[in-house]
């Protein structure tokens, strides 16, 4: 079962058609360009409002790690400061335990504080509470390294991590008379947990992750596990930081240093999040455009249908009288607008003059009939004329000069028989350019029989029936495999003797004449073509080639009557085609026919 398809073509389209979609597109382009451009502008002020605020939490959140490590420290540089603690360490254990072990009790806030204790000047431990549950396994004077604070103040130390979890401390140098005897250190777990870094995202917004870790580097955490190094690289402190994350995608970030600690604060959020709210405004953009643009198709076809009515009548009142009926006439008061009514009393005036017109043509037309029929019977009163009234006379001039030759031939003298001679020539020529005349005029009348014509048998037979008289052997003809052509065969045999036979007698004075009868294939239709390599012909003068009675030789040089072109180009006409030579003098000369390879009956037997 075949089954037709048929490719959309905006030229099918009805004027309401094409008015209601060119509205439809208009309000489309427009939709999508300000719905593009108020997403883009919202996108763009978004991201700034996204760094803006980043900067804005990273400063907050980096404030209250700075309290919070302030208080801390404070706390333990005052536990430090009291002097139950130094005479401790200078009693060597002896003196104010109990004091000691309560002043060091005070500073553990919650579960997180891991282990609280008293180390002499040779930073061992002394003492420490109870409640100290892990001994973080360090390197203690690095811890104290990094604890030191400016002054006598300390401050909250690296993070160091052990067994996966993330620890930190804070030491306070415990003095007596300006040098150290001992160090108060208490160790504070930094890990949050899943469930309190959650929430305390949430209560940020968008969405936020945070890393801490050392300054140099060396450890980080995002308050859930260690990390030993973040996704991105941090050139400057304050500044934004831009890079792609492989779950979340475009990222922002921005790194300070948290005084009082030897840490640094990282906030991150995804711009993904920032842009959340862009996304919701895009679908309402396109709900929007939607409703806009079934509104449009409404509007538009209401609209087109007031300027498509009047131009559907005048179209069906064209198409009467297209078809003869003159009386189709519109009125104009049936439309509303000026425009429409002037548009209708012009219609009605073309339509008179249509009318009129249409009349004065057919009178015209009947009496140019007339003449034509008038100028036809005069010209085939006239071929009447020359193919017998004038052939009587040849005949008889002809004939006595024959009877004059053979019976009074002794008697002339030598001058006398070459004008008898001359006599004869010129009536056997003139009988000739009648016969060629009549065949030119006719040929207009006739109609094309076209059948499948064998040209390579044509060609064939032509040159048989030239050379038939001539010396065998003396001219060359090459005749290639040439294609057949949908023709009349006389006509085109009669194109063919006469392109043949003028190559040939062209050629005749050449040494060695050589013609050769070819072909070129093209798209829709076939040139033929015949080369001599003969006299030639001066190309300035091509144009007169074809013309009857037209001569590029003279008759002493060349014989013949001048018409064998012009028929053969009239033939060539009659079959669509087209007939055309180039040559060079004393070189040869190559002339081409062209004929369709569709031509039908209808098309040939047209008036050209």
């Amino acid at each position: 079962m075949k089954h037709s398809y048929h490719r959309f073509s905006f030229g099918r389209l009805s004027i309401r058609q094409r008015l209601t979609f060119l509205i439809c597109t208009l309000l489309f382009a427009a939709i999508i360009i300000y719905g593009f451009a108020n997403y883009y502008s919202i996108q763009k002020a978004s991201l700034i409002v996204g760094k803006e605020r980043l900067n804005t939490i990273s400063r907050q959140i980096n404030t209250t790690f700075s309290q919070s490590a302030q208080f801390l420290a404070n706390a333990s540089n005052k536990a430090a400061s009291r002097k139950e603690v130094a005479q401790f360490l200078k009693s060597r254990g002896t003196q104010y335990r109990k004091e000691t072990l309560d002043i060091l009790g005070n500073l553990r806030r919650d579960s997180t504080w891991v282990w609280i204790g008293l180390l002499d000047s040779n930073r061992t431990p002394v003492i420490h509470t109870d409640n100290s549950t892990i001994t973080v396994k360090t390197n203690i004077d690095e811890a104290i390294s990094s604890a030191r604070g400016k002054g006598d103040f300390s401050q909250m130390g690296k993070i160091f991590v052990q067994n996966s979890a993330v620890y930190f401390p804070i030491i306070s140098p415990v003095k007596d008379g300006g040098k150290a005897i001992g160090y108060i250190v208490s160790w504070k777990s930094l890990l949050a947990g899943p469930k309190a870094v959650a929430q305390f995202s949430q209560l940020v917004g968008v969405n936020s992750t945070f890393y801490i870790g050392n300054t140099d580097g060396s450890l980080w955490t995002d308050l859930i596990k260690p990390l030993h190094h973040v996704p991105f690289t941090i050139k400057k402190m304050g500044e934004l930081i831009e890079y792609n994350d492989p779950a979340d995608g475009e990222m922002m970030a921005m790194a300070n240093r948290i005084p009082y600690t030897g840490w640094l604060l990282i906030v991150s959020f995804s711009e993904k999040s920032v842009l959340t709210g862009v996304k919701g405004f895009a679908n309402w953009i396109i709900v929007a455009g939607l409703i806009l643009m079934v509104i449009g198709i409404i509007t538009a076809w209401m609209l087109s249908r007031n300027i498509t009515k009047p131009l559907n009548v005048l179209t069906n009142a064209t198409t009467a009288i297209s078809r003869g009926n003159y009386s189709s006439y519109l009125i104009g008061e049936m439309y509303g607008s000026y425009e429409l009514r002037k548009l209708a009393a012009a219609f009605n005036i073309m339509a008179s003059e249509i009318h009129l017109m249409r009349n004065t043509l057919e009178n015209k037309v009947e009496e140019r009939t007339a003449q034509l029929e008038n100028v036809n019977k005069e010209l085939e009163a006239f071929s009447y004329s020359v193919s017998h009234d004038l052939r009587t006379p040849l005949r008889a001039i002809n004939g006595y000069s024959v009877m004059l030759n053979e019976d009074y031939e002794d008697k002339l003298d030598n001058d006398g028989k070459r004008m008898i001679k001359n006599i004869m020539a010129n009536a056997t020529m003139m009988g000739q350019l009648i016969d060629d005349l009549l065949s030119f005029s006719k040929l207009g009348k006739k109609e094309l029989a076209l059948s499948q014509v064998d040209i390579q048998l044509l060609a064939e037979q032509a040159a048989d029936e030239l050379l038939h008289h001539e010396t065998p052997g003396k001219y060359k003809m090459i005749i290639e495999a040439l294609p057949t052509a949908n023709a009349d065969y006389g006509m085109i045999k009669q194109v063919m003797l006469n392109l043949v036979g003028n190559a040939i007698k062209y050629s005749a004075k050449k040494t060695k004449p050589e013609i050769e009868i070819g072909f070129r294939d093209e798209a829709e239709s076939t040139v033929y073509f015949v080369k001599d390599n003969g006299a030639g012909f001066n190309m300035a003068y091509a144009d007169k080639l074809f013309g009857v009675f037209q001569r590029l030789h003279s008759l002493e040089e060349f014989e013949g009557s001048g018409v064998g072109l012009a028929l053969a180009k009239r033939i060539i006409l009659k079959h669509k085609g087209e007939i055309w030579a180039e040559a060079k003098e004393n070189e040869g000369a190559t002339f081409y026919f062209r004929l369709p390879k569709n031509l039908n009956d209808e098309q040939s037997n047209k008036d050209e």
